[in-house]
């Protein structure tokens, strides 16, 4: 499909929308519904229902009941609202103090009595706790409440916190994460078992085109944050959680706000104790300094017609990390004076000052500014920008040292464009159409004594990577992602229908540079491994479309049940354009590599179309009921059809472009016989020559798209696309007056893995098929587990089920990308059940929180290559690894002071104890050598003694604190916040080393000590 049929498809559906007589407001927005009755009982049609909110340009929305009394406003934002019920001949019914969430419909009925237009009854409504008619799951934050708790510097990050079943931890100083939760040591990051969180601003993507948060949201710019976990409508595509921020925007009153928080060394304690120091650990975190500054403003530029806000903010900190250091002998050299590639020693500088480039520093700047324009009474325009500069830098985890880290980039520039219309054409149609730009360049640069002679050093053994990262990504590094949606909504009394569409388009171009093209594998110290690269090239993916077209009916069958009904239909089609790999004008020439590999010299590759080309039919289905008509309980059901989240970093970077096809790394033996550090050998010979064994796959760096084949079956038709079902069945009842529970049954059959792309759970339909080999050319053996306290009964038990390429097939690899149910099926399924309440007290206490607990198993137990791939094939994470309570709560007490809490408490990591055997602990079972020349098995794969998720460390609790005091002079308002951050003062482990050798459960993330914060904000 190329650009002008997607052009003409887009628009001949706008005409459809255009025509159309039917459709719903937007599920990110809020609305009011119910029924209006007599004082007989009988239901009023023709009433008209107004509702007015200051947060409303247009200052009022209406609607009037239909001939079964019903009433639906649709598209209202975030705040509290009167509603006014007016009717000739009936006594005028005003409820007041309705207050609105996004993506909540309160349910707010009226009694209306025989009388004058002229008398008013004025009721005040308590805030509805359920909602008996959406049948969506979700969290929402507002700003009054992150204002409220402790939260640090707010982030999407603080939805891990307040999120019942989300996974990960909230961070203390908005540390970058890829997804909410989502802790680049730790983990984290899912729902149930569910990955790939989408993350929205104000209803359209603020993602780059891999799908990662790069742009920072600008917390100051927020009214309330979303996540949607269950039970999505059709008008939104996820696999897993969807978050949206809904914006901050002007009124008719002018508003300043000023704000910030602050922390550094002297306000930290130390949590180090004799049980780390034991296990390998020898420091704590140590924060240098954290802060946020913000300061806003939004106000009338003509009142009732043109509304601004605009906001400034700086964040960031400074923070080392628990057994994180630079290295002290970065310019010591272990190779000889002429050694092209040189090999640093290792020496962590444990004494090193602590100040601001002690450790991992994050900083971030944004400027951010909103209008919001009532062009006419029935259409409103509204604009963002927002203009970001950032730097993600530093090492967050003891297995690498500072100078290593992977994922460091400098954000320049960082950039969110958004333009929204809203048109209501009568008062039951409404129009909406938007289009968004996130603008995201993000490249990596040498930390301070790294140039490109130093090559990267991963030492499995003692469970450290220093020198140089692998490899570097950037100069340039563009990642960029365009929406553009629109819909058509019509609501009646009892249907709200609503019908749209929302494209993406992506584009990432990439350059990739690896020093010396090469890094290096040791094992205590002794080279055992090296990687070469096919370095330095440029990459670059493009998706064309990632479309959904869709229809959905919110219908009120009876005074008790409602219909949510949904059909989208999702397309994704991304290529690859033509690309090279050795010309100078690929990059700006940051690194000063020669830009030709000398293994391989120049190449070029021509273009990829449709890889893949995909459609997919998704129903969306959900029933709310009413049990007793009072809207106090509410029974609900859902059950869905969900397509993966994607990005240009799927099929198109990672297995149909023509560079990745021809091998851009492979490893090699090497066995460094004179101690030198230098790989004796023609690294330009792929056979074994010298101190290096034959290349593992001879296609390395070929100028061959055939190098890696793709089965056209995987690249188009229906239902190719990784999908989820999810489904649901909840019970939500309000007990009394401001508490209401919920609790549910969550099952879903997700858990493949984007980020983990090239594993065998990273895909449920996709395999990759050595056609060079078979399961036969493979020869069993067992070896036995080292004798250790800490394994399962001690050790010394046998490990089978393992297998090793006969030396004849060693090397040879025609891989196939092809469906994996050529091979078995892949079982994946999630079970969860949960529970939460929400209390809204008297006296504004406020108290939220719950528990979640669920059993995830992963089942593929079928063999493609290697008889090997059947040992742990079947993975079952159980109970006590995700059972999780998490609580908040608000308390004010005497003399405008109030306390905040926020306690959570989580299933530990899990972890492993991956092997590197021996030759000489092999062949005995085997009955010959290695393949290949190896003598250690860690020069290929390594051997893990125990099943996935069966080892756990101990629980993880964490207790955050916040006391603040108000002063109310007249239009001022301050308010100043004293905290205390793991109040406890925990160090429970947060991810450990996974390698068996000397440095095996070695923690590598621990909680960050107890941190007192001071912060406040004054408003007028």
């Amino acid at each position: 499909m190329n650009a002008t049929i997607l052009r003409g498809c887009s628009l001949g559906l706008l005409g459809l929308l255009l025509s159309a007589t039917a459709v719903f407001a937007q599920a990110t927005e809020a609305g009011i519904a119910g029924i209006v009755r007599d004082s007989s009982g009988g239901v009023l049609p023709g009433v008209t229902v107004a509702a007015t909110s200051p947060v409303l340009i247009e200052q009022q929305r209406a609607a009037v009941t239909d001939g079964e009394g019903r009433y639906i406003i649709t598209a209202l934002r975030p705040g509290t609202y009167a509603v006014t019920f007016t009717l000739e001949g009936f006594t005028t019914v005003k409820s007041e103090n309705v207050e609105l969430r996004t993506g909540f419909t309160a349910n707010v009925e009226a009694e209306m009595r025989v009388g004058s237009l002229a008398e008013t009854i004025t009721v005040s409504t308590a805030a509805p706790l359920v909602d008996v008619q959406n049948v969506r799951r979700q969290q929402v934050v507002t700003d009054e409440l992150m204002n409220a708790l402790p939260t640090s510097t707010k982030s999407i990050s603080s939805l891990a916190s307040l999120t019942t079943g989300l996974t990960g931890l909230g961070d203390i100083g908005g540390q970058y994460q890829v997804e909410p939760g989502n802790d680049v040591v730790s983990g984290g990051g899912s729902f149930h078992g569910k990955s790939g969180t989408k993350v929205s601003y104000d209803g359209m993507g603020m993602e780059n085109s891999s799908g990662n948060s790069s742009y920072q949201l600008t917390a100051s710019s927020i009214e309330e944050i979303v996540m949607s976990t269950s039970g999505i409508s059709a008008d939104t595509n996820a696999d897993g959680a969807v978050v949206n921020v809904i914006p901050k925007e002007g009124s008719n009153t002018f508003r300043f706000m000023l704000g910030g928080a602050f922390s550094n060394r002297r306000m930290e304690a130390n949590n180090l104790d004799d049980n780390l120091r034991a296990r390998g650990l020898n420091s704590s975190t140590k924060t240098s300094k954290l802060f946020d500054e913000w300061g806003s403003v939004g106000g009338p530029l003509k009142r009732d017609r043109i509304w601004f806000f605009a906001t400034a903010r700086s964040w960031g900190f400074a923070r080392q990390g628990a057994g994180v250091y630079w290295n002290r002998t970065q310019n010591d050299f272990l190779t000889p004076p002429n050694a092209e590639a040189k090999v640093v020693r290792w020496t962590p500088w444990v004494d090193r000052p602590l100040d601001r480039q002690s450790g991992r520093l994050e900083w971030y700047d944004s400027g951010l500014t909103r209008i919001t324009y009532q062009a006419s009474r029935k259409n409103k325009i509204g604009f963002t920008y927002d203009e970001q500069r950032g730097c993600n830098c530093g090492s967050v985890t003891s297995g690498q040292s500072q100078e290593y880290y992977l994922a460091q980039y400098r954000f320049d520039p960082n950039r969110l464009l958004q333009a929204t219309w809203t048109s209501t054409i009568t008062g039951k149609l409404l129009l909406e159409a938007g289009f968004a730009a996130t603008i995201s360049q993000w490249n990596m640069y040498y930390n301070q004594g790294v140039n490109n002679n130093i090559v990267s050093v991963i030492d499995v053994g003692r469970g450290i990577s220093y020198g140089a990262p692998v490899v570097y990504l950037g100069h340039p590094n563009g990642r960029d992602r365009f929406t553009q949606r629109a819909s058509l909504s019509y609501v009646t009394g009892s249907h709200n229908f609503k019908a749209g569409f929302q494209t993406d388009e992506a584009n990432t171009t990439t350059y990739w540079q690896s020093n010396q093209n090469r890094y290096y594998i040791f094992f205590n110290d002794a080279p055992i491994l090296l990687t070469q690269w096919a370095t330095p090239y440029r990459t670059a993916a493009r998706v064309k479309a990632d479309m959904g077209i869709y229809a959905q009916d919110q219908w009120k069958v009876t005074n008790k049940m409602t219909l949510n009904i949904g059909l989208r239909w999702d397309y994704f089609n991304s290529y690859v354009p033509e690309q090279s790999a050795g010309f100078p004008q690929e990059t700006d020439g940051y690194f000063q590599n020669p830009p030709v590999n000398p293994w391989l010299g120049q190449r070029r590759y021509d273009a990829v179309y449709d890889v893949p080309s995909w459609k997919d039919f998704n129903p969306r289905m959900g029933i709310a009921y009413d049990l007793k008509g009072d809207g106090r309980t509410a029974l609900k059901f859902t059950a869905g059809r969900y397509v993966a989240k994607l990005g240009t970093d799927d099929i198109a970077a990672n297995i149909a472009s023509p560079i990745t096809r021809s091998i851009t790394s492979t490893s090699r033996g090497w066995t460094d016989t004179n101690g030198n550090y230098v790989p004796d050998c023609d690294l330009g010979n792929r056979a074994a020559n010298g101190e290096c064994g034959a290349l593992a796959n001879q296609f390395f760096g070929q100028n061959n798209p055939n190098a890696v084949q793709i089965d056209p079956a995987i690249l188009s038709g229906y239902a190719k696309r990784d999908s989820n079902w999810d489904i649901t069945a909840e019970i939500q009842r309000q007990l009394t007056r401001g508490i209401g529970i919920t609790g549910g049954y969550y099952f879903n059959n997700g858990g493949y893995f984007r980020y983990a792309f090239g594993s065998p759970f990273s895909s449920k339909v996709r395999a990759t098929d050595n056609r060079a080999v078979k399961p036969a050319d493979y020869d069993p053996y067992c070896i036995t587990a080292p004798s250790n306290p800490a394994l399962p009964n001690g050790g010394g038990y046998q490990v089978c089920d393992l297998a090793d390429i006969k030396p004849e097939k060693f090397g040879q690899v025609e891989n196939y990308v092809t469906l994996s149910d050529n091979f078995g099926r892949f079982i994946s399924r999630n079970d969860f059940v949960g529970f939460t309440i929400d209390a809204r007290l008297p006296k504004s206490i406020r108290l939220n929180g719950g528990f979640d607990t669920g059993r995830s198993v992963l089942d593929r137990c079928f063999v493609v290559d290697s008889p090997q791939e059947k040992l742990y094939c079947k993975v079952v994470t159980p109970f006590k690894g995700q059972t999780q309570f998490k609580f908040n709560g608000v308390v004010p007490i005497k003399y405008d002071f109030a306390f905040a809490f926020t306690w959570q408490n989580l299933s530990g990591p899990d972890y492993n104890a991956e092997y590197s055997a021996s030759n000489a602990e092999i062949a005995p079972s085997l009955g010959r050598n290695l393949s290949g020349g190896r003598t250690n098995l860690g020069q290929a794969d390594t051997i893990r003694l125990v099943a996935p998720k069966t080892l756990f460390e101990d629980r993880i609790s964490r207790l955050d604190l916040r006391l603040s005091k108000s002063f109310k002079i007249q239009r001022y308002r301050l308010q100043l916040n004293l905290d205390a951050y793991n109040a406890l003062n925990s160090n429970a482990i947060r991810a450990v080393n996974s390698v068996y050798g000397s440095a095996w459960r070695t923690p590598l993330q621990i909680l960050d000590p107890r941190l007192v914060q001071v912060g406040g904000q004054v408003s007028f």
